[in-house]
């Protein structure tokens, strides 16, 4: 990894946190600065460049969420993590489209370093020069579904209550009934029906509520092409599928519940790209369908010889407009091809990757390990 300039923004007393280590052990290999005050943090941004930003939540009585605002304002390029000793879901909530990850003390320095390595490896990812030539030749992309962003200012509210959050979800009625089509499915068993939108929350949480609403939304807002060999229907069932066992995979892999919620939400997402592609883009993407069929190859290997570029990488971008979190953006342009990430980790790309693969094999009857969609590669570079 290219030697890099990051800014340390904590109190200059927690000689003993997990920061104080992180500035240490990573000011051995690269430019690190530690500074207390966010006037000088903020004036050294505009003079200076900087590569990645991290600041606690609390930075001398001023807010870490606010600074890491002014940078996405002002220097979007940075990457901007926010520090806590806790995960607060509050302080998640609020931060989601500022920051590109949230992380806690127990977060290691080298597993800080791969993290900032994969966010890096997105960006750029992300800056494709082919992707944004064909993002100009749409005269207007979707917006985050509007419900999701009511949700969303309903959660950064200091009094947000479960029935608040109910409230403002059954408003809309049909985002209501995909919700509770989801959740009485089989693929989340539940032992009991689930009649609203404040049952669900109450037995599900909040943030796969969330996740469910953000899938709703965005399936309502595109429209059937006939040429594109892919129905809307097909496409989120299989969604809803991958989104399902990307949980359950993340919760056997004994990850956090954080991550098993983001799991769902980049599972449930993961096939956006084949929406835009099925709007905006159909004839390449029927090309690539009958391609992927002649050469037996799949089909994102024949949509980037057909397009340049897999519908994966397309529905990252947008959801990178949307503000959603690193993880989750991450999970989207990989699942096809997890082992291009630069540092392999079991995270939520891993859930999501073996949650794709599985339904794609069983769903094409594939017995044999040679011709699974499962990366063998990279699951021997995770262990």
């Amino acid at each position: 990894m290219e030697h890099l300039s990051i800014l340390f923004l904590f109190d200059s007393g927690d000689t003993k946190t997990g920061l104080h280590n992180l500035y240490n052990e990573l000011g051995k290999e690269h430019d690190c600065i530690h500074i207390t005050q966010v006037e000088e943090a903020s004036e050294l941004i505009k003079s200076k460049k900087i590569d990645v930003v991290i600041c606690e939540t609390d930075i001398n009585g001023k807010s870490g969420i606010e600074f890491q605002k002014f940078v996405f304002n002002s220097q979007s390029q940075i990457v901007r993590f926010l520090y806590s000793d806790t995960t607060d879901k509050e302080l998640v909530y609020k931060s989601t489209k500022f920051i590109h990850q949230y992380i806690t003390s127990d977060c290691k320095p080298n597993q800080f370093v791969s993290i900032i390595k994969n966010t890096i490896g997105l960006r750029e990812l992300l800056n494709d020069r082919k992707l944004h030539e064909k993002l100009n030749s749409i005269s207007s992309l979707p917006t985050p579904p509007d419900i999701y962003q009511k949700l969303m200012s309903e959660l950064q509210k200091d009094d947000v209550s479960i029935r608040n959050v109910a409230d403002v979800i059954k408003k809309d009625v049909s985002i209501t009934a995909k919700i509770l089509q989801i959740v009485n499915s089989a693929f989340f068993g539940m032992k009991t029906h689930v009649e609203s939108p404040l049952h669900a929350v109450n037995l599900l949480g909040i943030d796969t509520v969330k996740s469910l609403v953000m899938t709703a939304g965005v399936f309502t807002q595109f429209s059937e092409s006939s040429d594109s060999g892919f129905t809307i229907e097909s496409i989120y069932d299989k969604s809803v599928t991958v989104g399902a066992t990307a949980r359950h995979l993340a919760n056997s892999l004994g990850m956090l519940t954080k991550q098993t919620e983001e799991a769902l939400m980049a599972g449930m997402l993961h096939d956006v790209g084949k929406l835009i592609m099925m709007q905006y883009f159909p004839e390449e993407l029927r090309k690539s369908v009958i391609l992927s069929k002649e050469k037996e190859i799949p089909l994102f290997e024949a949509q980037k010889e057909i397009f340049g570029i897999s519908d994966a990488i397309l529905g990252a971008y947008l959801l990178s407009l949307w503000g959603l979190l690193q993880s989750i953006l991450e999970a989207l342009p990989l699942h096809y091809p997890p082992s291009e990430t630069p540092v392999p980790l079991t995270n939520v790309t891993t859930a999501v990757h073996l949650a794709y693969a599985f339904t794609h094999d069983l769903s094409h009857n594939i017995n044999a390990l040679t011709k699974s969609a499962v990366c063998q590669r990279y699951i021997e570079k995770i262990g």
